[in-house]
């Protein structure tokens, strides 16, 4: 009888575990788009944007910038050539402003911001 209750007890916490537990979500969304700089906030490491064709001073969506975020720089030499520079995020920050366009690559968050991969300007 003993043994009988010790595995009631076990099935009962296990069965509770399951019923408890729920299976783990995962989101993949994958975006690539061009967008206008509206806001800078380099306290959060973020930017807000807007679409190319968007009002300039509206803030539609968020990107944030993490350390591992690959930014290139489009250096133009004449009016034919260029060079492609990267840059860290920090110093990213302190040269973008309100109106650049960028393109960027990355995947959308639980709260539709966009977590920046690589970022074009």
């Amino acid at each position: 009888m003993r043994k009988f209750s010790l595995y009631l007890a076990v099935l009962a916490v296990v069965l509770g575990m399951l019923a408890v537990s729920r299976p783990a979500l995962s989101q993949i969304i994958l975006m690539a788009g061009e967008y206008q700089v509206v806001i800078v906030d380099k306290a959060e490491q973020r930017l807000g944007i807007a679409s190319l064709d968007a009002n300039p001073d509206r803030c539609q969506n968020w990107i944030y910038i993490k350390y591992n975020t690959e930014i290139f720089h489009r250096v133009w030499l004449d009016d034919k050539d260029f060079k492609v520079e990267r840059m860290e995020w920090d110093e990213f920050l302190a040269t973008v402003k309100k109106g650049t366009h960028i393109r960027v690559h990355g995947g959308r968050d639980w709260d539709g911001s966009i977590d920046a991969r690589k970022i074009w300007f």
